[in-house]
């Protein structure tokens, strides 16, 4: 009523993002090569992004097309202990799970999002009486789902179907 009276215009967060997204780029394609994984052959595409230099790979299988619902494993973040560890991942899906999952589907995209662990964190893990394992692991920017949104959709994935247990995030739709 406010916006009508006054000849203002109204816009939503997710349709700000939306038009950002599709207008701005948060990443650089830096390479891309095939790799051998213990589940199998992968390409794997690599990002930085513009926002803090981080680097964000992507391993992918098969092909698909706009219209394909494609199997997606966003994993974050992405720790050394994600490969070594595997019965201990605090993940809903372990890495090496979800790369054997894309393997046996044929298709599919695995986007390991870097969040920036600090070496705390990673003491945290390896040795867990210390102090370090009592400090809380660092919340997930926001700013780090929009790469991985756009690494998606620079990878042709436009439907998917999430390996894992998704977080209920309204804003995302924008992406």
């Amino acid at each position: 009523v406010f916006a009508r009276e006054h000849g203002l215009k109204i816009g939503t967060i997710a349709a700000l993002i939306q038009h950002r997204s599709h207008n701005e780029s948060l990443i650089d394609v830096l390479g891309s090569r095939e790799i051998d994984t213990p589940q199998g052959r992968f390409r794997c595409t690599t990002y930085r992004d513009r926002s803090w230099g981080g680097l964000h790979l992507a391993l992918t299988v098969g092909q698909w097309s706009a219209d394909d619902e494609v199997p997606v494993r966003v994993h974050e973040p992405l720790s050394v202990m994600d490969l070594l560890d595997v019965h201990g991942s605090a993940h809903s899906w372990p890495l090496p799970v979800a790369l054997a999952s894309l393997q046996q589907q044929g298709r599919g995209v695995a986007v390991l999002l870097n969040a920036g662990t600090d070496a705390q964190a990673l003491v945290g893990q390896l040795v867990p009486d210390t102090a370090t394992a009592r400090t809380p692991a660092r919340n997930m920017d926001l700013r780090t789902y929009g790469i991985g949104a756009q690494i998606l959709r620079h990878l042709g994935v436009h439907r998917m179907k999430l390996l894992g247990h998704p977080r209920r995030m309204p804003s995302m739709t924008g992406y």
